[in-house]
């Protein structure tokens, strides 16, 4: 019998090998079943604008031209990011 011609990928990752071997035992799915799900579950983080002079770093704001930042344009940027404006 002829072998079909498949994909493949290697991860090299205990997380990863830990965790589908996990998911596997769990739900009963193949690990490319659970691959296949995860990837087209995953939407990547979207680029926040920046906020006048901040620009956000994960969890933190920082300052682009270097200059000090009084705490009253911190909580302005803050609640700018909250509310979904742009600071330009």
């Amino acid at each position: 019998m002829a072998r079909s011609q498949s994909a493949q990928i290697n991860i090299r990752s205990a997380f990863v090998r830990d965790r589908v071997s996990s998911l596997v035992r769990r739900t009963g799915m193949t690990a490319t079943q659970i691959v296949e799900e995860a990837l087209r579950a995953y939407v990547p983080p979207v680029v926040e604008p920046a906020h006048g002079r901040l620009v956000r770093k994960g969890l933190l704001l920082v300052m682009t031209d270097g200059r000090r930042v009084s705490r009253a344009e911190t909580d302005a940027a803050i609640l700018a990011a909250r509310l979904g404006e742009r600071g330009d």
